[in-house]
Protein backbone atom coordinates (compact mmCIF):
# COMPACT_ATOMS: atom_id res chain seq x y z
CA UNK A 1 0.00 0.00 0.00
CA UNK A 2 1.52 3.57 -1.25
CA UNK A 3 1.24 5.48 2.01
CA UNK A 4 2.87 8.74 2.77
CA UNK A 5 2.19 11.15 5.86
CA UNK A 6 1.32 14.83 5.64
CA UNK A 7 2.56 17.44 8.22
CA UNK A 8 3.22 20.98 9.50
CA UNK A 9 4.63 22.63 11.95
CA UNK A 10 8.47 22.31 13.56
CA UNK A 11 9.14 19.06 12.77
CA UNK A 12 7.80 17.03 9.73
CA UNK A 13 8.39 13.21 8.46
CA UNK A 14 7.15 11.68 5.57
CA UNK A 15 6.52 7.63 5.37
CA UNK A 16 6.00 6.17 1.73
CA UNK A 17 5.36 2.63 1.33
CA UNK A 18 4.32 1.90 -2.05
CA UNK A 19 1.25 -0.84 -2.99
CA UNK A 20 1.02 -2.78 -6.22
CA UNK A 21 -1.59 -4.23 -7.61
CA UNK A 22 -1.53 -6.39 -10.07
CA UNK A 23 -3.87 -8.72 -12.50
CA UNK A 24 -2.90 -11.37 -15.14
CA UNK A 25 -4.66 -13.36 -17.26
CA UNK A 26 -3.18 -16.97 -17.59
CA UNK A 27 -4.58 -19.34 -20.71
CA UNK A 28 -7.49 -21.84 -19.19
CA UNK A 29 -7.39 -25.42 -20.32
CA UNK A 30 -8.63 -26.48 -23.52
CA UNK A 31 -11.91 -27.51 -22.72
CA UNK A 32 -12.91 -24.61 -20.33
CA UNK A 33 -14.22 -20.92 -20.92
CA UNK A 34 -12.16 -18.11 -19.45
CA UNK A 35 -13.72 -15.95 -17.50
CA UNK A 36 -13.67 -12.28 -18.46
CA UNK A 37 -12.51 -8.84 -16.50
CA UNK A 38 -11.13 -10.37 -14.02
CA UNK A 39 -9.13 -9.11 -11.09
CA UNK A 40 -8.46 -9.39 -7.32
CA UNK A 41 -8.60 -5.85 -5.02
CA UNK A 42 -6.46 -5.79 -1.79
CA UNK A 43 -8.23 -3.75 1.38
CA UNK A 44 -4.48 -4.41 2.29
CA UNK A 45 -1.16 -5.41 0.53
CA UNK A 46 1.16 -5.21 2.50
CA UNK A 47 3.24 -8.61 3.89
CA UNK A 48 2.13 -10.88 6.69
CA UNK A 49 -1.14 -8.90 7.27
CA UNK A 50 -4.32 -10.24 8.81
CA UNK A 51 -8.04 -10.24 8.06
CA UNK A 52 -7.57 -8.50 4.69
CA UNK A 53 -10.72 -8.08 2.46
CA UNK A 54 -10.08 -9.57 -1.36
CA UNK A 55 -12.74 -8.30 -3.51
CA UNK A 56 -12.64 -11.06 -6.74
CA UNK A 57 -13.91 -9.91 -9.65
CA UNK A 58 -14.87 -11.60 -12.79
CA UNK A 59 -17.60 -11.86 -16.01
CA UNK A 60 -18.55 -16.22 -16.05
CA UNK A 61 -19.96 -17.01 -19.48
CA UNK A 62 -22.00 -19.77 -17.79
CA UNK A 63 -24.07 -20.01 -15.64
CA UNK A 64 -22.66 -21.97 -12.35
CA UNK A 65 -23.65 -22.46 -8.59
CA UNK A 66 -20.05 -22.13 -6.75
CA UNK A 67 -16.39 -20.80 -7.08
CA UNK A 68 -13.32 -21.90 -6.57
CA UNK A 69 -10.60 -19.59 -5.72
CA UNK A 70 -6.51 -21.36 -5.16
CA UNK A 71 -3.68 -18.89 -4.78
CA UNK A 72 -0.40 -20.11 -5.39
CA UNK A 73 2.85 -19.03 -5.07
CA UNK A 74 4.38 -20.42 -7.98
CA UNK A 75 2.28 -20.50 -10.88
CA UNK A 76 -1.53 -19.18 -12.27
CA UNK A 77 -1.54 -21.42 -14.44
CA UNK A 78 -4.82 -23.84 -13.78
CA UNK A 79 -4.10 -27.81 -13.74
CA UNK A 80 -0.38 -27.94 -12.75
CA UNK A 81 0.90 -28.49 -9.41
CA UNK A 82 0.14 -24.76 -6.78
CA UNK A 83 2.69 -24.13 -4.06
CA UNK A 84 1.12 -22.80 -1.28
CA UNK A 85 2.31 -19.20 -0.42
CA UNK A 86 3.64 -19.30 3.19
CA UNK A 87 2.01 -17.75 5.89
CA UNK A 88 -1.08 -17.63 3.77
CA UNK A 89 -4.79 -18.21 5.70
CA UNK A 90 -8.17 -18.96 4.31
CA UNK A 91 -9.50 -20.73 7.03
CA UNK A 92 -11.53 -17.60 8.46
CA UNK A 93 -12.79 -16.48 4.93
CA UNK A 94 -16.17 -14.80 5.41
CA UNK A 95 -18.36 -12.55 2.94
CA UNK A 96 -21.53 -10.81 3.48
CA UNK A 97 -21.48 -9.77 -0.47
CA UNK A 98 -24.82 -10.04 -2.06
CA UNK A 99 -26.15 -13.21 -3.59
CA UNK A 100 -22.99 -15.44 -2.05
CA UNK A 101 -24.80 -17.93 1.09
CA UNK A 102 -21.75 -19.85 1.67
CA UNK A 103 -17.82 -19.37 2.11
CA UNK A 104 -15.78 -22.16 3.01
CA UNK A 105 -12.18 -21.85 3.33
CA UNK A 106 -11.58 -24.49 5.60
CA UNK A 107 -10.05 -26.99 3.58
CA UNK A 108 -6.60 -25.68 3.00
CA UNK A 109 -4.85 -22.54 3.65
CA UNK A 110 -4.95 -21.07 0.29
CA UNK A 111 -8.57 -21.93 -0.85
CA UNK A 112 -11.75 -20.65 -0.76
CA UNK A 113 -14.93 -22.01 -2.10
CA UNK A 114 -17.71 -19.68 -2.48
CA UNK A 115 -21.49 -20.92 -3.25
CA UNK A 116 -23.49 -18.64 -5.42
CA UNK A 117 -25.85 -18.34 -8.25
CA UNK A 118 -23.99 -17.34 -11.34
CA UNK A 119 -25.90 -16.68 -14.54
CA UNK A 120 -24.21 -16.84 -17.97
CA UNK A 121 -22.43 -13.59 -18.90
CA UNK A 122 -23.14 -12.35 -14.96
CA UNK A 123 -20.35 -9.81 -13.88
CA UNK A 124 -19.69 -11.42 -10.39
CA UNK A 125 -18.13 -9.02 -7.30
CA UNK A 126 -17.08 -11.26 -4.06
CA UNK A 127 -15.71 -9.36 -1.04
CA UNK A 128 -13.74 -12.31 0.93
CA UNK A 129 -13.27 -10.94 4.49
CA UNK A 130 -10.37 -12.93 6.86
CA UNK A 131 -7.95 -13.47 4.56
CA UNK A 132 -3.83 -13.55 6.06
CA UNK A 133 -1.73 -12.19 3.62
CA UNK A 134 1.57 -14.47 2.74
CA UNK A 135 4.45 -13.79 5.10
CA UNK A 136 6.77 -12.45 2.56
CA UNK A 137 6.23 -9.61 -0.24
CA UNK A 138 6.46 -10.71 -3.97
CA UNK A 139 3.92 -12.53 -6.61
CA UNK A 140 0.89 -13.66 -5.82
CA UNK A 141 -1.45 -15.86 -8.24
CA UNK A 142 -5.19 -16.77 -8.08
CA UNK A 143 -6.77 -19.20 -9.99
CA UNK A 144 -10.43 -18.84 -10.14
CA UNK A 145 -12.67 -22.15 -11.55
CA UNK A 146 -16.57 -21.93 -11.88
CA UNK A 147 -18.72 -25.13 -10.74
CA UNK A 148 -22.39 -26.11 -11.60
CA UNK A 149 -22.47 -26.58 -7.82
CA UNK A 150 -20.79 -26.45 -4.44
CA UNK A 151 -20.10 -30.08 -4.05
CA UNK A 152 -18.46 -30.64 -7.25
CA UNK A 153 -16.56 -27.81 -6.26
CA UNK A 154 -15.32 -29.28 -2.88
CA UNK A 155 -13.80 -31.87 -5.45
CA UNK A 156 -11.03 -28.98 -6.95
CA UNK A 157 -8.55 -30.31 -8.45
CA UNK A 158 -8.78 -33.60 -9.19
CA UNK A 159 -12.11 -33.13 -11.44
CA UNK A 160 -11.28 -30.60 -13.72
CA UNK A 161 -10.83 -32.73 -16.65
CA UNK A 162 -14.87 -33.47 -15.81
CA UNK A 163 -16.56 -31.22 -18.50
CA UNK A 164 -19.91 -31.87 -16.70
CA UNK A 165 -19.09 -30.08 -13.49
CA UNK A 166 -16.50 -27.95 -14.89
CA UNK A 167 -17.77 -24.25 -16.66
CA UNK A 168 -15.34 -21.29 -16.83
CA UNK A 169 -12.01 -20.37 -15.44
CA UNK A 170 -9.00 -18.38 -15.97
CA UNK A 171 -5.83 -17.07 -13.93
CA UNK A 172 -5.03 -14.01 -12.33
CA UNK A 173 -1.78 -12.86 -11.04
CA UNK A 174 -1.09 -10.06 -7.74
CA UNK A 175 2.16 -8.33 -6.57
CA UNK A 176 2.82 -6.60 -3.49
CA UNK A 177 6.19 -5.84 -4.07
CA UNK A 178 6.53 -2.12 -4.83
CA UNK A 179 7.67 -0.69 -8.90
CA UNK A 180 7.78 -4.43 -9.19
CA UNK A 181 5.91 -5.60 -12.97
CA UNK A 182 4.59 -9.40 -12.48
CA UNK A 183 3.98 -10.98 -15.72
CA UNK A 184 1.87 -14.32 -16.32
CA UNK A 185 1.89 -16.63 -19.14
CA UNK A 186 0.72 -14.09 -21.37
CA UNK A 187 2.86 -11.47 -19.91
CA UNK A 188 0.55 -9.18 -18.78
CA UNK A 189 1.82 -6.53 -16.40
CA UNK A 190 1.14 -3.23 -13.78
CA UNK A 191 3.77 -1.37 -12.28
CA UNK A 192 2.83 1.61 -9.92
CA UNK A 193 5.27 3.99 -7.92
CA UNK A 194 5.38 6.84 -6.47
CA UNK A 195 8.53 9.73 -5.85
CA UNK A 196 9.73 12.93 -4.74
CA UNK A 197 10.93 14.01 -8.29
CA UNK A 198 10.22 13.43 -11.83
CA UNK A 199 9.96 9.35 -11.87
CA UNK A 200 12.49 8.27 -14.57
CA UNK A 201 10.84 5.31 -17.27
CA UNK A 202 10.04 2.17 -15.81
CA UNK A 203 9.95 3.38 -12.41
CA UNK A 204 13.53 3.35 -12.47
CA UNK A 205 14.90 5.13 -9.19
CA UNK A 206 18.29 4.59 -9.63
CA UNK A 207 18.70 6.98 -13.36
CA UNK A 208 22.64 6.93 -12.77
CA UNK A 209 23.13 3.68 -12.06
CA UNK A 210 25.38 4.19 -9.50
CA UNK A 211 23.47 1.82 -7.03
CA UNK A 212 21.78 4.60 -4.56
CA UNK A 213 18.28 6.11 -4.80
CA UNK A 214 18.46 9.37 -6.56
CA UNK A 215 15.00 9.94 -6.25
CA UNK A 216 13.73 8.86 -2.94
CA UNK A 217 10.20 8.61 -1.50
CA UNK A 218 7.97 11.72 -1.63
CA UNK A 219 8.49 13.97 1.79
CA UNK A 220 6.16 16.98 1.90
CA UNK A 221 6.22 19.81 4.53
CA UNK A 222 3.45 22.36 3.99
CA UNK A 223 3.48 25.36 5.35
CA UNK A 224 5.77 28.98 5.32
CA UNK A 225 8.51 30.38 6.84
CA UNK A 226 7.02 31.91 9.91
CA UNK A 227 9.70 33.22 12.39
CA UNK A 228 12.11 30.27 11.10
CA UNK A 229 9.54 27.63 11.94
CA UNK A 230 7.67 26.16 9.08
CA UNK A 231 3.96 26.15 9.65
CA UNK A 232 0.48 26.49 8.02
CA UNK A 233 -0.66 30.73 7.80
CA UNK A 234 -4.10 32.37 7.70
CA UNK A 235 -4.68 33.61 4.21
CA UNK A 236 -1.92 31.42 2.09
CA UNK A 237 -2.13 28.48 0.59
CA UNK A 238 0.76 25.75 1.43
CA UNK A 239 1.54 23.43 -1.55
CA UNK A 240 3.79 20.15 -1.37
CA UNK A 241 4.31 17.98 -4.73
CA UNK A 242 5.08 14.49 -5.24
CA UNK A 243 4.93 12.31 -8.58
CA UNK A 244 3.39 9.01 -9.46
CA UNK A 245 4.10 6.98 -13.06
CA UNK A 246 1.89 3.81 -13.92
CA UNK A 247 2.34 1.46 -16.57
CA UNK A 248 0.04 -1.70 -17.60
CA UNK A 249 -0.92 -3.50 -20.53
CA UNK A 250 -4.35 -4.38 -18.72
CA UNK A 251 -6.87 -4.73 -21.65
CA UNK A 252 -8.89 -2.52 -19.66
CA UNK A 253 -6.48 -0.33 -18.42
CA UNK A 254 -5.70 0.39 -14.65
CA UNK A 255 -7.29 2.58 -11.83
CA UNK A 256 -5.52 4.32 -8.89
CA UNK A 257 -7.27 4.90 -5.74
CA UNK A 258 -6.56 7.14 -2.98
CA UNK A 259 -7.06 6.23 0.67
CA UNK A 260 -7.06 8.04 3.89
CA UNK A 261 -6.45 6.69 7.66
CA UNK A 262 -7.52 9.44 9.24
CA UNK A 263 -11.27 8.83 9.52
CA UNK A 264 -12.66 12.14 9.25
CA UNK A 265 -10.81 12.72 5.89
CA UNK A 266 -9.04 15.60 6.19
CA UNK A 267 -5.43 16.56 8.94
CA UNK A 268 -6.08 15.99 12.59
CA UNK A 269 -4.06 17.08 15.34
CA UNK A 270 -1.62 14.93 17.43
CA UNK A 271 -4.15 13.11 19.99
CA UNK A 272 -7.21 14.65 18.50
CA UNK A 273 -9.61 13.03 16.28
CA UNK A 274 -11.42 15.30 14.80
CA UNK A 275 -9.94 17.13 11.34
CA UNK A 276 -9.68 20.41 12.58
CA UNK A 277 -7.82 20.84 9.05
CA UNK A 278 -11.41 19.49 7.14
CA UNK A 279 -11.38 17.51 3.47
CA UNK A 280 -12.10 19.61 0.76
CA UNK A 281 -15.17 18.52 -0.73
CA UNK A 282 -16.46 21.80 -2.03
CA UNK A 283 -15.11 25.23 -2.91
CA UNK A 284 -11.27 23.86 -2.95
CA UNK A 285 -8.86 24.75 -1.21
CA UNK A 286 -8.32 28.87 -1.03
CA UNK A 287 -6.13 31.50 0.74
CA UNK A 288 -9.08 33.22 2.56
CA UNK A 289 -11.48 30.02 2.74
CA UNK A 290 -12.22 27.58 5.86
CA UNK A 291 -9.09 25.45 7.13
CA UNK A 292 -9.20 22.68 4.47
CA UNK A 293 -6.76 19.92 3.04
CA UNK A 294 -7.08 18.68 -0.82
CA UNK A 295 -5.01 17.36 -3.73
CA UNK A 296 -4.86 18.49 -7.42
CA UNK A 297 -3.23 16.63 -9.99
CA UNK A 298 -1.90 17.80 -13.78
CA UNK A 299 -1.88 16.66 -17.27
CA UNK A 300 0.73 13.09 -17.63
CA UNK A 301 4.14 13.43 -18.92
CA UNK A 302 6.24 10.79 -20.57
CA UNK A 303 8.62 9.55 -17.55
CA UNK A 304 12.32 10.88 -18.12
CA UNK A 305 15.19 8.83 -19.96
CA UNK A 306 15.64 5.94 -23.01
CA UNK A 307 12.59 3.73 -23.65
CA UNK A 308 9.00 3.89 -24.82
CA UNK A 309 5.96 6.30 -23.07
CA UNK A 310 2.32 5.32 -25.18
CA UNK A 311 -1.19 5.99 -23.59
CA UNK A 312 -2.64 8.12 -21.52
CA UNK A 313 -3.75 9.42 -17.85
CA UNK A 314 -6.88 11.33 -16.96
CA UNK A 315 -8.62 12.50 -13.98
CA UNK A 316 -11.85 11.05 -12.51
CA UNK A 317 -14.69 11.74 -10.68
CA UNK A 318 -14.60 15.36 -8.66
CA UNK A 319 -10.83 15.45 -8.72
CA UNK A 320 -9.11 17.46 -11.28
CA UNK A 321 -5.99 20.10 -12.59
CA UNK A 322 -7.33 23.18 -11.66
CA UNK A 323 -8.93 23.14 -7.62
CA UNK A 324 -7.98 20.69 -4.77
CA UNK A 325 -10.14 18.23 -3.84
CA UNK A 326 -10.43 15.25 -1.54
CA UNK A 327 -13.07 12.94 -1.64
CA UNK A 328 -15.11 11.97 1.58
CA UNK A 329 -18.45 10.88 2.23
CA UNK A 330 -19.11 10.32 5.95
CA UNK A 331 -19.19 6.44 7.04
CA UNK A 332 -19.27 5.41 3.88
CA UNK A 333 -17.61 1.96 3.23
CA UNK A 334 -18.32 1.73 -0.57
CA UNK A 335 -16.83 5.71 -1.88
CA UNK A 336 -14.72 8.32 -0.82
CA UNK A 337 -11.20 8.46 0.85
CA UNK A 338 -11.85 7.11 4.07
CA UNK A 339 -13.88 3.82 2.15
CA UNK A 340 -12.40 0.09 2.35
CA UNK A 341 -10.92 0.32 -1.98
CA UNK A 342 -10.45 4.04 -1.20
CA UNK A 343 -11.33 7.05 -3.64
CA UNK A 344 -10.99 6.61 -7.72
CA UNK A 345 -8.92 9.60 -8.81
CA UNK A 346 -7.23 8.49 -11.61
CA UNK A 347 -7.18 6.19 -14.69
CA UNK A 348 -5.74 5.20 -17.54
CA UNK A 349 -8.44 6.37 -19.91
CA UNK A 350 -9.59 2.30 -19.71
CA UNK A 351 -6.98 1.16 -21.50
CA UNK A 352 -2.95 0.09 -21.54
CA UNK A 353 -1.12 2.79 -20.75
CA UNK A 354 3.26 2.66 -20.38
CA UNK A 355 5.93 4.93 -18.63
CA UNK A 356 3.10 8.13 -18.06
CA UNK A 357 4.14 10.35 -15.33
CA UNK A 358 1.32 12.35 -13.07
CA UNK A 359 2.21 15.16 -10.45
CA UNK A 360 0.11 15.19 -7.50
CA UNK A 361 0.00 18.58 -5.86
CA UNK A 362 -1.10 18.75 -1.90
CA UNK A 363 -2.55 21.72 -0.49
CA UNK A 364 -4.00 23.13 2.96
CA UNK A 365 -4.79 26.11 4.57
CA UNK A 366 -5.92 27.52 8.12
CA UNK A 367 -7.85 29.91 9.02
CA UNK A 368 -6.72 32.58 12.29
CA UNK A 369 -8.99 30.12 14.43
CA UNK A 370 -7.58 26.81 13.70
CA UNK A 371 -6.39 25.52 16.89
CA UNK A 372 -2.08 25.24 16.81
CA UNK A 373 -0.73 21.64 17.36
CA UNK A 374 0.70 19.12 14.85
CA UNK A 375 -1.72 18.15 12.49
CA UNK A 376 -0.95 15.18 10.01
CA UNK A 377 -2.60 12.35 7.80
CA UNK A 378 -1.88 9.27 6.87
CA UNK A 379 -2.44 8.55 2.64
CA UNK A 380 -2.36 5.03 0.71
CA UNK A 381 -2.13 5.11 -3.22
CA UNK A 382 -3.47 1.59 -4.20
CA UNK A 383 -3.26 0.43 -8.51
CA UNK A 384 -5.82 -1.92 -9.66
CA UNK A 385 -5.61 -3.22 -13.32
CA UNK A 386 -8.08 -4.30 -15.34
CA UNK A 387 -7.41 -7.51 -17.77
Amino acid sequence: MNSFRILDRRWVSVAAVFALLIASIIPALAFAAQVTERSIALSNSSADMDNVTYQVNFTAPAAAGAFVVEFCSNSPLIGSSCTAPAGMLTTAAASVSSGITAVDGTDAANKILVTTAITAGEAVTADITGINNPTAAGPLYARIVTYTTATAAGDYPTNLADNAVVRDQGGVAISITPTVGVSGAVQESLSFCVAKNEIAKNCDLDANDDGTNDNPAPTLRLGQDVGGTLALEAGVVSEGTIWTQLSTNAVSGAIVSLKSATACGGMNRLNVPTCDIAPAVTGGVTANGAAQFGVKTSAPTDGTGTGTANGTLRTIGSYSTSAYYLGYTQGSLTNGVTSTYGDQFIDSDGAPVNNKNMQLTFAATVTNQTPAGLYSTDLSMIATGKF
